[in-house]
């Protein structure tokens, strides 16, 4: 196991920003330099449909996409960017297989891995862990309301919230993976990005 208790500020910092609970840097050093880090080639599944995997994940570098397949058609449900912790509650909670998905984008990533047991080992010997644990899952709720409230609207209108709020995405996935994101087909993607150059 990589030994990262020495982290980069940076990383950090992001995980602070995830929520409103604000963890000690010297809890924040105690859960990083728990954690192994990873890295992962693009396009690689980290959770894959239909398996168990009831481990905890953290990007450090690059972008995760979360998705499902419904009836052969993919749908892209979130991203998770460098400081965002991501896991399959199905497997984690309940010990089943996942359905939500997730892999890696158009570039590598470096993620950071702790394993279901050693993260309730945290759980159970810190209350400061419990409560930014608490405040994380809330927040995270929060974002899946605030997605549904800014990327809505038309598919021009979604397009374009994308561009506003999440430029970081658009130049780390797929044509295929933000048309699944925006609920639109690729070809439908290729004609609103004609119309925002030809100023339409």
């Amino acid at each position: 196991m990589a030994n990262i208790a020495c982290m980069d500020k940076d990383l950090k910092q992001l995980l602070k920003e995830e929520c409103k609970f604000s963890p000690s840097d010297s809890l924040l050093e105690r859960f990083l330099g728990a954690m192994e880090e990873i890295r992962v080639r693009p396009r690689c599944r980290i959770i894959d449909f239909g398996t168990v995997n009831s481990d905890v994940f953290c990007v450090k570098r690059g972008i995760v996409r979360l998705f499902h397949v419904d009836d052969a058609k993919e749908s892209t449900f979130g991203f998770a960017s460098p400081g965002t912790i991501f896991l399959s509650p199905l497997s984690f909670y309940l010990d089943a297989p996942a359905f939500l998905m997730a892999e890696t984008c158009k570039i590598p990533a470096t993620l950071l891995r702790m394993s279901r047991e050693t993260f309730y080992s945290f759980i159970n010997g810190s209350d400061e862990f419990a409560r930014w644990m608490f405040s994380l899952a809330s927040a995270q709720i929060c974002i899946c309301e605030r997605k549904l409230s800014l990327i809505n609207g038309s598919a021009m209108e979604r397009y374009r919230a994308v561009l506003k709020n999440r430029p970081d995405i658009v130049e780390a996935v797929t044509s295929r993976v933000l048309a699944s994101y925006l609920d639109i087909t690729p070809q439908h993607l290729c004609r609103l990005k004609q119309q925002l150059r030809d100023g339409r």
